[in-house]
Formats: C-alpha cells, structure tokens, sequence
C-alpha cells in the first residue's frame, strides 16, 4: 500500500494536463502499460488501481462505521475519508454508497456484501469519465446502488431501466457547465439519489443535519467558488 500525495501529481505533486487525445502511459509504482489523456507534465502516471488503493482500502471499513442517518451526512463521513485525493476514480463509489448505507439504516433489506459490490462496480469505471465519456463516475453510482437494490442485471426489464433512469437523473443534475469536481458531482448526485428513492422506489430518508459546506476549496484549482451550491467562504 502507497503513501500519495493528495492532489494533482501523486507522486510529484505537479498540477496535471487533461488533453483531448491519449498517450501511451506507464505506471510508476505497478509497471502497468496503458494509454491516458490524463498526464503529469513531469512524465509520472499512476494508474487508477494504484490511484485508488491507499484511501479504498479503508473505504469499506469506513462506511460499516458512518454514524448518520441522512445519505447527505454520510456522504460527507465519506469523504473525511484519510488520504483522499481532491479528485479520482476513488470517489466514483461514495454517493451509491451513501444512499444504500441510508436505505440500511431505514431497515430496508440489502444485499449482504453491499458495500464490497459497490466499490468493486464502481472500480470498473475509468477516472476522467466524465470529460471523456459524458457520464460521470460519481453520478453512474446511483445507478449502481439502484441496481443492487432492485437485483438489475441485463436481462431485467423494469430493474434494469430503473437503474437507468436514475443515472440519467444524476447526470443531468451534475451537467452543471462548470469544469469537474468529484465532491460537488457525489453531492449534486445524493441529492438526486434522495429525490428518485422517495419517487420510485418509496423510500424516504431523514433530513440532513446541517447543510452541506465544502472545506476542499483551496485544494481545487478549478473550484467555480460562489457558482457551487457548497461554496463558503469561511474555507477559501
């Protein structure tokens, strides 16, 4: 397991490029070949299974502990989570993750290993998706925790175009104009998941304890600032 830096670069630190084709790309730490359009100008690249492992390893001991009832105020357990980088495919599993972990709490019956299957899902789905593939990771995870819910697979009918709709719920309320966040994209993407639970699926959660504040603004070099719902500016 690595230690890494907790934003841009993780192993120089150095602000990454995002560029409209990909290159090919080595590991630094596993040697794994690929091809990424996301590079540091130094020449590092970690892979997203390297990216990943340090904070997911103790993402699902984290969330068997989550102390809120609200998917809002687990969420933002979540992403207290040690070590979590300001952005990455590390944070595609939360906002699924939340909301099933608010269903547990209502008594709603779950799949024993729910939270391992959503990480493990979630994990299959490459960072940068969201510039690169029109569908944000963060926001595919309500379709996740939808499906793992209902029992979805493909060759469901109704399950399987509820998962549907729901991820097409949250990719619109993420399709905000404005560059990525991965927090602002799991929040937008609860609040989606708590409008089509109590919809679709009857299920209603208990409000947030307080409103929800982002304390990640000086990490993010793109951070719309007073254009998010999450802005204060008590963390600028």
């Amino acid at each position: 397991m690595m230690e890494t830096k907790s934003e841009h670069c993780m192993v120089c630190g150095e602000p990454l490029d995002y560029r409209e084709q990909g290159e090919a790309v080595c590991c630094i730490h596993c040697g794994q070949q690929s091809t990424s359009a996301i590079v540091c100008p130094a020449g590092h690249y970690v892979c997203d299974a390297c990216h990943s492992d340090f904070p997911l390893a103790r993402l699902a001991v984290m969330a068997r502990q989550v102390a809120g009832c609200a998917p809002e105020d687990i969420l933002e357990e979540l992403i207290a989570l040690p070590d979590l980088p300001m952005h990455g495919p590390e944070h595609h599993a939360m906002a699924g993750l939340a909301l099933l972990l608010a269903c547990e709490k209502t008594g709603t019956d779950l799949p024993e290993s729910f939270i391992e299957e959503t990480i493990r899902r979630c994990l299959q789905i490459p960072g940068g998706t969201c510039g690169y593939h029109g569908a944000c990771g963060g926001a595919v995870s309500l379709g996740v925790s939808v499906s793992l819910l209902t029992g979805a697979t493909p060759v469901t009918g109704l399950a399987r175009s509820m998962a549907h709709r729901a991820t097409a719920l949250a990719l619109l309320n993420c399709a905000d104009d404005e560059a990525r966040c991965c927090k602002r994209a799991l929040r937008k993407t609860v609040s989606a998941g708590r409008e089509f639970f109590a919809k679709e699926l009857g299920i209603e959660f208990p409000r947030p304890i307080a409103h929800q504040f982002c304390v990640d603004i000086p990490r993010n070099r793109e951070c719309v600032r007073q254009h998010c719902p999450y802005f204060h500016a008590g963390t600028q």
